[in-house]
């Protein structure tokens, strides 16, 4: 699996003008008027936070978890893991970060499981043969059409 870190979390800018046209001419309200203060995706993210770090899923091998080839993670660095979240893990002696979910042993303790079933789980008997490098809070997906 292939994680990309991505090195600088990207602000929103404002909209260009000529994104702003309504493309209604008769709509003379100020219900037709972008007020500037209502969502912002930074904000919702956390985007800017010092622990708040972006990913780019490189591949499919992700697409077992609903995760998507150029979808974006939003990972907090300083979230505790619990169970049924998303961890980018890297074992120890492992050179690559992978994602996995937090899931109960049914033995006792916890896994965490692969996307890919072929892919033995790992069981997190020894918190320090696995670094938990942050917990996903986000997945970001592109659903629009590409532009030519």
């Amino acid at each position: 699996m292939s994680l990309t870190f991505l090195t600088d979390v990207e602000r929103s800018q404002p909209l260009p003008a000529r994104f702003l046209d309504l493309g209604d001419s008769d709509c003379t309200s100020s219900a037709c008027v972008p007020s500037g203060s209502g969502f912002s995706l930074d904000r919702t993210l956390g985007l800017g936070a010092p622990q708040i770090h972006g990913l780019l899923v490189d591949d499919d091998n992700l697409l077992g978890f609903g995760i998507y080839p150029g979808d974006r993670l939003i990972v907090d660095r300083s979230a505790t893991p619990v169970v049924d979240q998303y961890l980018v893990v890297r074992p120890q002696g492992a050179h690559e970060y992978s994602l996995r979910l937090l899931a109960p042993d049914p033995r006792g303790g916890l896994l965490l499981k692969a996307a890919r079933p072929s892919i033995p789980s790992l069981v997190l008997d020894d918190p320090g043969s696995i670094e938990i490098w942050g917990v996903v809070l986000w997945v970001v997906s592109y659903v629009g059409r590409k532009q030519p």
